[in-house]
């Protein structure tokens, strides 16, 4: 296994003791730092099905989308829950609890907040995931801007080589492999 990817396996076997299943009401729930900082300055749904009707879904689909896809959070010392994933599961439960701020909401609750890099990766886990794993209006331009925003940097300017790639996929080490994967054509792909 890739070292990178066994570091993450032991950190996530730590965090992952004593954590617990609890309904939060939904105006206790604030954004991570880090996500919030994310959410700012990318827009995640953009990148998903640009002809998707959300209006169509009830409240009662979406509650149920919030049990099968929770929200992972930590508490704080104030008593509020940081989000750490669930993003998209977030943005649903906005709609609905516009009005409604009290309702209580799953959250899976961890013990302890994350160290920085365990954080980073959860996060990038779950805006990776609509994108790569659940192949969601996958398209060369898409995956091309989506994960040179999240990965690339100047110390690594490399998807393929960034710590947080290698620990998420770490069997993915080319622009080939990842379009093999996701059956897109490395013509239509512009990562280094």
């Amino acid at each position: 296994m890739n070292v990178h990817a066994e570091h993450f396996n032991k950190s996530l076997d730590k965090l992952l003791v004593d954590v617990k299943l609890e309904m939060v009401a939904f105006n206790q729930i604030q954004l991570e730092r880090s996500l919030k900082t994310f959410c700012e300055s990318f827009n995640l749904l953009s990148t998903l099905k640009p002809s998707s009707d959300d209006s169509v879904e009830s409240p009662a689909s979406i509650l149920l989308d919030s049990y099968q896809a929770p929200l992972l959070a930590s508490k704080t010392e104030a008593g509020y829950y940081r989000l750490i994933s669930g993003l998209l599961t977030y943005q649903k439960l906005c709609k609905i609890y516009a009005g409604d701020a009290k309702a209580p909401v799953p959250c899976i609750v961890l013990p302890r907040r994350p160290n920085k890099d365990t954080l980073h990766l959860l996060m990038l886990n779950d805006i990776v995931r609509p994108l790569l794993k659940q192949f969601v209006n996958v398209t060369g331009d898409s995956i091309t801007q989506s994960l040179s925003e999240w990965f690339v940097t100047d110390e690594h300017p490399s998807v393929f080589n960034s710590p947080q790639w290698q620990s998420l996929f770490p069997m993915i080490k080319t622009k080939t492999q990842l379009c093999e994967w996701l059956h897109v054509s490395t013509k239509t792909v512009r990562l280094k």
